[in-house]
């Protein structure tokens, strides 16, 4: 998985490429320590380069959520495909974050 972070001044943009699953735990890692600084933002995980997503990889976002919410920050999921959109929606992610197609 490759991330690439732009912070607009109001939310936090993060493209997703590739697949985010066991082997993306580091990466995802790193990712949110940058992630950190970002307080009381909305933070959108761009999802159109994102190929595959696993149970792991799930389970990255839902960490996420938690860390970020600890921090005031929100985490919209935009644009999933194919795949990854099906996980979601098998998953009901729909329940926990804010998708948006």
């Amino acid at each position: 998985m490759q991330f690439r972070v732009r912070d607009d001044g109001a939310s936090v943009h993060v493209a997703l490429e590739g697949q985010l699953n066991f082997a993306a735990n580091e990466d995802f890692q790193v990712l949110l320590g940058q992630l950190a600084s970002h307080k009381n933002k909305k933070v959108v995980f761009d999802m159109t380069g994102l190929s595959h997503i696993d149970s792991v990889g799930l389970g990255l976002l839902y960490i996420a959520r938690e860390d970020m919410a600890e921090g005031g920050a929100s985490i919209v999921l935009a644009h999933p495909r194919d795949n990854v959109l099906r996980m979601l929606q098998l998953t009901e992610a729909h329940k926990t974050f804010e998708i948006q197609r």
